[in-house]
């Protein structure tokens, strides 16, 4: 029987999850206020739309929460999203909930307590939370566009912008082992322009301008950045352009992890500016444009240093960013909503991205997802997932060699952690034993084939 899922929200998010879960067969019906995100997502996807408040008692009922398994609750309000969860569990006993909050007011512990105790949440998703710390494992991993950490950290994934100068352009990648015999690193994805490779049988190669997802341990993050042309170290000054409630994030928290970095902050707001230099005493403040060249040049961003872009406008981020640059930025990140930005990238030769609804439908997924799945991240060109997951005794892959097992061609295996926390590259003859845990990219359509051949139990909580 499937298993019946309420979405609450027909925007990016809710859309990204919705794309997912439909893929994977669960029974969905999206709620909306907006008729044409509900007349969107239905073409779109196998689900049922509602049209209304689904903080609605009869709204959530024409959406059948009566026998509903999971709500997740993703709308633009706060305060919807607390009073359909409210109205889901005190009227309707809706087992499982999910809500994405966004104004801190309401994650202070005094507050999110009765979320989660009294209203009966069952995770609170903070979106500001998660994207200031991706910028800050950005910041700290200047080479990579995208980084994400598995396998209790053992493991972690990069997105690796490959470009003239990289070491290995034109080599098979069953080559690397030769190359680096002392490093452990598996490609599992090559983004070239649109199109997806995945590699299989270690014969593709790495061309000029491709964007490369691959898995070593984190141990071996700097070598392996090294071995694919990027030698860029962690900057000590950084200018961050946005006093909102992320950019004053980024900033404590760089302060705390680093407090002799040096820290400007440029926001456009004379109140906001105001209120950043009160909270941040040891930040330089400009109270200016960011997309205006003189206030760039007050900022004196130099060679080595890095801007990261995060004002609430995609516009805003890209173009001040290329500014950044030309005024001699080493590095830039930018917070990047619209997915349809996210290719300018590479062709601009701008670093960082990060996706604030890629990286909060991730946290949501690895919510809905529990079972053995550890961690799932969601890359930003949004082809498909990074996951990882302790494989399981009754998997038809325990004791096979992986040459013997018939995993879908999309697929591919990243790292293997085993028991004493050795990490190994898969190979042919690798083994994978109960217990081990398993990092791998998944296309979002191969994901239903995935949970069937490793047997991954995925029941809510």
């Amino acid at each position: 029987m499937k298993q019946k899922v309420i979405i609450c929200g027909a925007g990016r998010v809710g859309t990204s999850i919705t794309e997912h879960l439909s893929n994977e067969g669960f029974d969905i019906t999206v709620i909306d206020s907006n008729s044409e995100a509900i007349q969107r997502i239905t073409e779109l996807y196998d689900v049922q739309g509602v049209l209304g408040l689904a903080s609605y008692p009869n709204v959530l009922e024409d959406a059948g929460i009566v026998d509903t398994d999971l709500i997740i609750a993703v709308t633009q309000s706060d305060e919807i999203n607390i009073a359909a969860c409210h109205v889901a569990k005190s009227i309707f006993g809706t087992p499982t909930m999910i809500i994405r909050i966004r104004s801190k007011e309401y994650l202070d512990p005094k507050y999110s307590n009765y979320l989660l105790k009294d209203v009966g949440v069952n995770r609170i998703i903070s979106p500001e939370d998660e994207v200031a710390n991706a910028i800050v494992n950005q910041w700290r991993t200047p080479g990579a566009f995208d980084v994400a950490e598995f396998a209790r950290s053992l493991v972690t994934m990069l997105g690796v912008s490959c470009k003239v100068d990289c070491p290995i352009l034109d080599t098979p990648l069953r080559n690397l082992i030769d190359l680096f015999p002392d490093l452990s690193v598996t490609v599992m994805a090559i983004i070239r322009g649109t199109k997806l490779i995945v590699p299989r049988g270690g014969d593709d190669t790495i061309l000029a301008g491709d964007r490369v997802y691959l898995a070593c341990p984190t141990t071996q993050i700097n070598r392996t950045l090294s071995a694919f042309g990027h030698i860029e170290t962690t900057a000590e000054k950084v200018t961050i352009s946005g006093a909102g409630a992320i950019g004053i994030r980024v900033a404590e928290e760089i302060h705390k992890l680093s407090p002799e970095t040096n820290l400007t902050i440029l926001e456009i707001n004379k109140d906001k500016a105001r209120h950043a230099a009160e909270m941040l005493e040891y930040a330089t403040i400009i109270s200016g444009d960011s997309l205006d060249p003189e206030i760039i040049l007050e900022a004196r961003l130099g060679q080595g240093e890095t801007y990261i872009a995060a004002t609430n406008n995609d516009e805003v981020n890209i173009l001040s960013s290329l500014l950044s640059k030309r005024s001699g930025a080493s590095h830039t990140v930018a917070l990047i909503n619209l997915p349809v930005f996210i290719p300018l990238f590479n062709s601009l030769d701008l670093e960082g991205v990060v996706s604030p609804p890629n990286l909060t439908a991730s946290s949501i997924l690895q919510e809905v997802r529990s079972g053995q799945i550890e961690h799932v991240h969601s890359i930003i060109e949004e082809f498909g997932e990074v996951i990882s997951f302790e494989a399981l005794k009754s998997s038809s892959i325990i004791g096979k060699p992986l040459k013997d097992i018939k995993l879908p061609k999309d697929v591919s295996l990243g790292a293997i952690v085993k028991n004493d926390e050795s990490i190994i590259s898969p190979r042919g003859d690798t083994i994978i034993e109960a217990g081990d845990i398993v990092v791998m990219f998944v296309p979002v359509k191969s994901m239903k084939k995935v949970e069937e051949l490793l047997s991954v139990n995925l029941d809510f909580f």
